[in-house]
């Protein structure tokens, strides 16, 4: 029940080379974050339908240098409305209703690919967080995807369990596809 990892990771798309501030625009039909979700009888994904995002260039203003990514938690739907009222309780989305993931920096590793380093805040927890991301661009598009595990332990909430047998891993994965479109001023 991360999709704010996803999010996150779709921020890191945004800060390729090359592209100038305020150039580029979310193509929301060709975006999407999903959350993989393991449980001792089955598994479920999520997909999360409202988020967006905004970033900003730097001084130069030949690249962007920071990105913020804001997601609607109760957005976030598995397909069973049962479930989907479950997980916003668990998660205590009344009171902790957005995710947001604020990128600091991307940066090349040494194998060449590129990770995105900011911090997530999830359920009122604000965590330092590494994602890997892919990046294609082109004159048009630019498209950022990766996955990236998340503990949901780590942002303060509680292993889900039921009949004392049935468990909920607390390791979800979330995956993402961020499609952006270079506007000409």
């Amino acid at each position: 029940m991360k999709p704010s990892l996803i999010l996150g990771l779709a921020w890191a798309l945004a800060a390729v080379p090359g592209a100038r501030a305020g150039t580029l625009a979310l193509d929301r039909p060709q975006s999407w974050v999903e959350v993989d979700v393991k449980a001792t009888v089955g598994t479920f994904i999520g997909r999360l339908a409202e988020f967006d995002f905004s970033a900003h260039g730097d001084p130069a203003g030949d690249e962007i240098a920071t990105g913020v990514f804001r997601a609607d938690f109760a957005s976030l739907t598995t397909g069973n409305a049962a479930r989907d009222r479950d997980m916003n309780d668990w998660q205590q989305t009344g009171k902790y209703p957005e995710v947001v993931f604020s990128l600091d920096e991307l940066a090349s590793a040494p194998d060449g690919s590129r990770v995105a380093r900011g911090r997530l805040r999830l359920h009122g927890v604000e965590r330092a967080l590494i994602l890997p991301v892919l990046i294609a661009a082109n004159q048009q598009t630019l498209v950022v995807t990766g996955e990236v595990p998340l503990d949901t332990r780590d942002y303060g909430l509680p292993v889900i369990r039921t009949l004392l047998v049935l468990k909920v891993d607390p390791i979800v994965h979330v995956r993402f596809h961020v499609q952006l479109r270079r506007i000409v001023p």
